[in-house]
C-alpha cells in the first residue's frame, strides 16, 4: 500500500486507530507519526457495541502533538460531544453529512470546527445518495466517502469510491472503509488522495513505514 501511495502524487495515508486493540493504539499512533502518516481516530457515539477510540485517547494525542490528527466523528446527530471534540484542535474533524438534519446545520458544524483552528471535513456513507450533498461542496474543506457503514467491518465496495472524483474540481477527496492492497488502486484512479486504512494497514507486520503528511 505505502509503495502504491508513494507513486500518486498528492496522495496521503492514514492510520485507522480503531482498528487495533484499545491498549495498543497510543503506541501506534505514535508509530504513525513517527512514520509520516496521518492518525485517523473514530470516535463512534451511535452504538453501544462499537465503543470507538476513547476522547481521552484523543486528548493524550493532541497534548502530546501526536498528528497529523484526524478525529472522525460517528453519531446519528451532533450533540455536546461535537463541541467537545471542536475544543481538543486536532488537524482536522470530519462529521457525518447524515448527522446533520440540513444544510444550515453543515454549515454551522463547519464554521464551529473552524473556529478551532482545524480544517472541516463532511463524511458521506454508502447509502447517502451523492447529490444530496453536493451543496455543501462549497462549505466544507474535504469529502469523505465512505466506502462501508460507519462503524461495520463489512466488506468495502469499491465502486463507490468513484464518488471521489464527482465532488467540485479542487475539493480534497478520501475514501475510508476496507480500504487494501486489492481495492487500493480503484480508489486513487476513482481521485482520492486521502486514503484511511485500518486492519489491511495495521495488521501488516512491517506497516507502517514512510509517507509525507499534508496539512487539511
Amino acid at each position: 500500500m505505502l509503495a502504491e501511495i508513494a507513486r500518486r502524487p498528492g496522495a496521503v495515508l492514514a492510520g485507522s486507530i480503531y482498528a487495533v486493540a484499545e491498549a495498543d493504539r497510543l503506541a501506534v499512533a505514535e508509530r504513525l507519526k513517527r512514520e509520516g502518516l496521518w492518525i485517523h481516530a473514530d470516535v463512534i457515539m451511535d452504538d453501544l457495541t462499537h465503543r470507538g477510540v476513547d476522547l481521552s485517547l484523543v486528548r493524550t494525542l493532541v497534548e502530546r502533538r501526536v498528528g497529523p490528527l484526524d478525529v472522525h466523528l460517528i453519531a446519528p446527530e451532533l450533540d455536546d460531544v461535537f463541541d467537545e471534540i471542536c475544543a481538543l484542535k486536532a488537524d482536522r474533524v470530519t462529521f457525518p453529512f447524515e448527522s446533520c438534519p440540513d444544510l444550515a446545520a453543515v454549515a454551522d458544524a463547519t464554521e464551529r470546527i473552524r473556529r478551532s483552528g482545524a480544517a472541516a471535513w463532511l463524511a458521506v456513507a454508502p447509502g447517502t445518495e451523492l447529490d444530496a450533498v453536493r451543496p455543501c461542496f462549497e462549505t466544507v474543506d474535504g469529502l469523505l466517502v465512505m466506502l462501508i457503514e460507519p462503524g461495520s467491518t463489512a466488506a468495502a465496495d469499491p465502486a463507490l469510491s468513484a464518488r471521489a472524483g464527482q465532488a467540485r474540481p479542487g475539493l480534497p477527496t478520501g475514501v475510508d472503509g476496507g480500504v487494501d492492497e486489492a481495492n487500493l488502486g480503484t480508489c486513487l484512479d476513482a481521485g482520492a488522495r486521502y486514503i484511511v486504512s485500518g486492519r489491511a494497514l495495521l495488521s501488516a507486520a512491517d506497516a507502517p513505514k514512510g509517507g509525507t503528511p499534508e496539512p487539511g
